[in-house]
Protein backbone atom coordinates (compact mmCIF):
# COMPACT_ATOMS: atom_id res chain seq x y z
CA UNK A 1 0.00 0.00 0.00
CA UNK A 2 1.40 3.39 -0.93
CA UNK A 3 2.04 6.04 1.72
CA UNK A 4 -0.55 8.33 0.16
CA UNK A 5 -3.18 5.59 0.05
CA UNK A 6 -2.50 4.68 3.67
CA UNK A 7 -2.66 8.36 4.66
CA UNK A 8 -5.94 8.81 2.79
CA UNK A 9 -7.53 5.85 4.59
CA UNK A 10 -6.33 7.17 7.93
CA UNK A 11 -7.66 10.69 7.32
CA UNK A 12 -11.00 9.32 6.10
CA UNK A 13 -11.42 7.25 9.26
CA UNK A 14 -14.02 7.45 11.97
CA UNK A 15 -13.89 10.69 14.03
CA UNK A 16 -14.09 8.95 17.39
CA UNK A 17 -11.42 6.39 16.54
CA UNK A 18 -9.12 9.03 15.01
CA UNK A 19 -9.21 11.08 18.20
CA UNK A 20 -9.32 8.22 20.70
CA UNK A 21 -6.27 6.50 19.20
CA UNK A 22 -4.38 9.77 18.56
CA UNK A 23 -4.03 8.79 14.92
CA UNK A 24 -2.77 12.27 14.07
CA UNK A 25 0.68 11.06 15.17
CA UNK A 26 0.55 8.29 12.58
CA UNK A 27 -0.79 10.76 10.00
CA UNK A 28 2.12 13.11 10.75
CA UNK A 29 4.59 10.27 10.18
CA UNK A 30 2.96 9.37 6.87
CA UNK A 31 2.88 13.00 5.74
CA UNK A 32 6.59 13.19 6.49
CA UNK A 33 7.14 10.29 4.06
CA UNK A 34 5.37 11.98 1.13
CA UNK A 35 7.49 12.79 -1.91
CA UNK A 36 7.18 15.53 -4.51
CA UNK A 37 5.95 12.84 -6.93
CA UNK A 38 2.94 12.32 -4.62
CA UNK A 39 1.77 15.94 -4.84
CA UNK A 40 -0.42 15.66 -7.98
CA UNK A 41 -2.35 12.75 -6.42
CA UNK A 42 -2.47 14.61 -3.10
CA UNK A 43 -3.99 17.64 -4.84
CA UNK A 44 -6.61 15.40 -6.45
CA UNK A 45 -7.48 14.01 -3.02
CA UNK A 46 -7.57 17.54 -1.60
CA UNK A 47 -10.32 18.42 -4.05
CA UNK A 48 -12.22 15.15 -3.64
CA UNK A 49 -12.20 14.86 0.15
CA UNK A 50 -14.15 16.64 2.86
CA UNK A 51 -13.16 19.67 4.89
CA UNK A 52 -12.58 17.31 7.83
CA UNK A 53 -9.98 15.41 5.77
CA UNK A 54 -8.19 18.64 4.83
CA UNK A 55 -8.27 19.84 8.44
CA UNK A 56 -6.79 16.59 9.66
CA UNK A 57 -4.08 16.82 7.02
CA UNK A 58 -3.07 20.38 7.90
CA UNK A 59 -3.15 19.68 11.64
CA UNK A 60 -0.95 16.60 11.25
CA UNK A 61 1.50 18.08 8.75
CA UNK A 62 4.23 19.02 11.22
CA UNK A 63 6.73 16.71 9.50
CA UNK A 64 5.91 17.62 5.90
CA UNK A 65 9.00 17.97 3.73
CA UNK A 66 9.87 21.43 2.45
CA UNK A 67 9.75 20.53 -1.23
CA UNK A 68 6.44 18.70 -0.81
CA UNK A 69 5.01 21.66 1.11
CA UNK A 70 6.07 24.16 -1.53
CA UNK A 71 4.64 22.08 -4.36
CA UNK A 72 1.43 21.48 -2.43
CA UNK A 73 0.99 25.19 -1.71
CA UNK A 74 1.72 26.07 -5.34
CA UNK A 75 -0.89 23.53 -6.43
CA UNK A 76 -3.47 24.78 -3.93
CA UNK A 77 -3.01 28.31 -5.24
CA UNK A 78 -3.99 27.02 -8.68
CA UNK A 79 -7.28 25.56 -7.42
CA UNK A 80 -9.69 28.48 -7.59
CA UNK A 81 -12.28 27.04 -5.21
CA UNK A 82 -9.75 26.32 -2.46
CA UNK A 83 -11.08 27.95 0.68
CA UNK A 84 -9.06 25.98 3.18
CA UNK A 85 -5.45 24.97 3.43
CA UNK A 86 -3.24 27.75 2.10
CA UNK A 87 -3.09 29.86 5.25
CA UNK A 88 -3.06 26.78 7.45
CA UNK A 89 -0.05 25.32 5.60
CA UNK A 90 1.84 28.62 5.27
CA UNK A 91 2.78 28.32 8.93
CA UNK A 92 4.79 25.21 8.03
CA UNK A 93 7.12 27.24 5.78
CA UNK A 94 10.45 28.46 7.15
CA UNK A 95 10.08 31.74 9.09
CA UNK A 96 12.19 33.66 6.57
CA UNK A 97 10.50 34.33 3.25
CA UNK A 98 12.45 34.16 0.04
CA UNK A 99 11.97 35.97 -3.24
CA UNK A 100 10.56 32.95 -5.06
CA UNK A 101 7.55 32.77 -7.32
CA UNK A 102 5.78 30.85 -4.53
CA UNK A 103 6.31 33.68 -2.04
CA UNK A 104 4.99 36.17 -4.57
CA UNK A 105 1.96 33.98 -5.27
CA UNK A 106 1.29 33.60 -1.53
CA UNK A 107 1.47 37.38 -1.14
CA UNK A 108 -1.00 37.82 -4.00
CA UNK A 109 -3.32 35.28 -2.39
CA UNK A 110 -3.03 36.94 1.04
CA UNK A 111 -3.65 40.39 -0.40
CA UNK A 112 -6.75 39.23 -2.27
CA UNK A 113 -8.04 37.40 0.82
CA UNK A 114 -7.40 40.50 2.96
CA UNK A 115 -9.65 42.60 0.76
CA UNK A 116 -12.25 39.88 0.22
CA UNK A 117 -12.78 38.73 3.78
CA UNK A 118 -12.16 41.10 6.71
CA UNK A 119 -13.12 38.34 9.14
CA UNK A 120 -9.91 36.50 8.19
CA UNK A 121 -7.53 39.42 8.81
CA UNK A 122 -6.10 37.91 11.99
CA UNK A 123 -5.52 34.52 10.33
CA UNK A 124 -3.87 36.20 7.35
CA UNK A 125 -1.63 38.23 9.65
CA UNK A 126 -0.56 35.18 11.65
CA UNK A 127 0.06 33.04 8.57
CA UNK A 128 2.14 35.70 6.87
CA UNK A 129 4.03 36.49 10.04
CA UNK A 130 4.91 32.84 10.66
CA UNK A 131 6.56 32.41 7.24
CA UNK A 132 8.24 35.80 7.00
CA UNK A 133 5.86 37.48 4.56
CA UNK A 134 4.34 39.87 7.09
CA UNK A 135 6.38 42.95 6.22
CA UNK A 136 5.91 42.49 2.50
CA UNK A 137 2.15 42.09 2.92
CA UNK A 138 1.94 45.21 5.09
CA UNK A 139 3.77 47.16 2.40
CA UNK A 140 1.40 45.89 -0.29
CA UNK A 141 -1.58 46.86 1.82
CA UNK A 142 -0.15 50.33 2.42
CA UNK A 143 0.34 49.98 6.19
CA UNK A 144 3.47 50.60 8.21
CA UNK A 145 2.42 48.29 11.08
CA UNK A 146 -0.26 45.74 11.92
CA UNK A 147 -1.63 48.14 14.50
CA UNK A 148 -2.31 50.60 11.71
CA UNK A 149 -4.12 47.78 9.90
CA UNK A 150 -6.40 47.39 12.91
CA UNK A 151 -4.69 44.35 14.46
Amino acid sequence: MSVLHELDELLCGDDEEYERLDLFHEADELIGQLRVADVPALLALWQARSLCWRQRFTQASRSIGGDVLRDLLAGLLQIRETTYGVFELMSRLPPVADTSALSDALLDYAEQAWHANPARHRQIQISCWSCGLSGRLLKRLGFSAWKEAGL
